[in-house]
């Protein structure tokens, strides 16, 4: 039997990854895991969207595959009692949402992948990944929450137990009421 298409494969594999990365250019919604962004830049990725780059779709791809392959794990190690994978924070009507990875017993959670074992943070979470999670936990009226960090260097695993910041999170609150206001 003669193979054929061999020579396409590397296309083919290529075009399925750009569109299926569900990387979004833009979202009808101000997104909370963008919440530590001031408030022009929430109102510009609103109104303009993201820019649209084959990087951004391969890292997308690339992110997604490891956050889901992650939850899968904690679902099988812990089951979909304990995991929830089916979460929406939807405030101010809608125009505000979040969407964590998981919730482990009732608490948000979120799975960041990192290329480099270096590139996991030591003690203190990126101020983005932090005020995310402060987001989810105000909305979801939750005093803590998760982050578990997977390096695809070697798969290290480091997690992250995040307690709530009333002044952080009502920083939050605050900034969201400001950038609907100037959407109207």
């Amino acid at each position: 039997m003669k193979f054929t298409g061999l020579d396409d494969i590397e296309k083919r594999l290529f075009d399925y990854t750009l569109r299926t990365s569900n990387y979004d250019v833009s979202r009808d919604y101000i997104s909370l895991s963008h919440c530590a962004a001031s408030v022009d830049e929430l109102v510009a990725m609103y109104q303009k969207g993201f820019a649209d780059t084959i990087e951004s779709r391969l890292l997308c791809y690339k992110g997604y595959q490891m956050e889901l392959d992650l939850v899968n794990r904690l679902v099988n190690a812990f089951g979909n009692m304990r995991i929830k994978t089916d979460v929406e924070i939807s405030e101010f009507g809608g125009r505000v949402k979040g969407h964590p990875d998981f919730t482990f017993d009732y608490y948000p959670g979120d799975c960041k992948s990192v290329l480099m074992n270096s590139w996991i943070p030591e003690d203190r979470l990126p101020r983005k990944v932090f005020w995310q999670m402060q987001a989810y936990m105000r909305y979801l009226k939750k005093d803590r929450g998760v982050v578990i960090y997977e390096s695809r260097e070697l798969g290290i695993i480091k997690v992250f137990i995040v307690n709530e910041n009333h002044e952080i999170q009502e920083k939050i609150h605050d900034k969201l009421q400001e950038v609907l206001t100037l959407l109207r």
